[in-house]
């Protein structure tokens, strides 16, 4: 699928190639796989050896990366608007062309094995693993993205071949382009360099077993060694992306806690977490995230405890302003500033 937009602000355009394959395509044994595949992405194909696009990319000014979450793979470059269709090329080429070796999956293996001891000594981390697990008992989305230590260290390159193979391909991908062009010409430059490429034939997905109903609520204690400060995590369950309350949701994680770029910034000092926890000297930080999935996932709020402060008073506070959202109105002038926020 291709989509377009004209954005005439710079002469610029980014290209966003998007794969449905995340941590939610992962049986036990292989999670990380996607997280794993994303990495030797970037290890070249035979027309651009590894590093080639890097140099390329640098050599133009542009701005590239990826990402891997539950759902989804994602590529991105913005490029020069002359150099729209070189990011094309090489997207393109990486799409079926990529070269995956047993040497350059040994060398990643030992950076990813690094990446997530990384994540390892993050306390908010830790804890928000365990909630997905307990959250999530049938569900591949208890299983986290970047998978455990154990089972990236027995990842084999013949199992991310396989990966590779079957889910990178143009009938498994959405190609979005904005940029200092008619979107009619974006989408056409587009679709000569993604639409010769052969289209993937094991795409099934299996349904995902639903979540059992939940009987009363579940609760996790994570103890860590080391002086960090406490962390108080709620989560309740919520609907998928298509469902009809899901821009309602965001709307309430921004009222709670601000934009999703942090609650230091001027939106998350007038929230209304950061006014009842952290202005009143409870909380260090605060947070409220409500992610659009393709399968129902979680609507969560967290606390950073400030030293001394008990978790059942912070807890209790999340709970109240929760509850005042389900009860009272939003006033109209913060509604206002929430949708300005949601749409910057």
């Amino acid at each position: 699928m291709l989509y377009a937009l004209e954005a005439r602000h710079a002469p610029v355009v980014s290209l966003w190639v998007w794969y449905h394959v995340g941590g939610r395509n992962e049986v036990p044994g292989t999670t990380g796989m996607s997280h794993f595949l994303e990495h030797m992405l970037f290890k070249g194909t035979p027309k651009h050896p590894k590093g080639d696009l890097d140099r390329l990319l640098a050599r133009y000014g542009a701005q590239w990366n990826a990402f891997t979450s539950e759902d989804v793979t994602c590529y991105f470059e913005t490029v020069p608007k002359a150099r729209y269709q070189t990011a094309l090329e090489l997207e393109s080429d990486r799409m079926r062309n990529a070269l995956i070796s047993i040497e350059e999956t040994e060398a990643e293996r030992t950076v990813i094995v690094s990446e997530r001891e990384g994540y390892e000594n993050d306390p908010s981390f830790l804890l928000g693993e365990e909630l997905q697990a307990i959250a999530f008992s049938r569900h591949t989305y208890g299983q986290g993205v970047i998978g455990s230590k154990d089972e990236i260290k027995l990842m084999t390159r013949d199992g991310l071949y396989a990966h590779y193979r079957r889910f990178y391909a143009p009938n498994n991908a959405y190609v979005v382009v904005t940029g200092d062009d008619e979107p009619e010409r974006l989408i056409e430059h587009a679709a000569e360099a993604f639409g010769p490429l052969e289209p993937s034939r094991d795409l099934g997905e299996p349904p995902k077993a639903p979540e059992p109903e939940q009987h009363g609520e579940r609760r996790i204690t994570v103890h860590r060694a080391g002086g960090t400060l406490p962390i108080v995590m709620l989560a309740f369950r919520a609907p998928r992306a298509t469902d009809p309350r899901a821009a309602a949701l965001s709307a309430l994680a921004v009222a709670l806690a601000g934009t999703s770029t942090g609650s230091d910034g001027a939106s998350g000092r007038s929230s209304r977490l950061h006014r009842a926890l952290v202005e009143t000297g409870l909380a260090a930080d605060v947070d409220a995230t409500f992610q659009l999935m393709k399968d129902p996932f979680l609507f969560l709020t967290d606390a950073t405890l400030r030293p001394g402060i008990k978790h059942a008073d912070v807890e209790r506070v999340l709970l109240e302003e929760l509850a005042k959202l389900s009860t009272d109105l939003v006033a109209e002038d913060e509604f206002a500033r929430v949708r300005r926020q949601l749409l910057a």
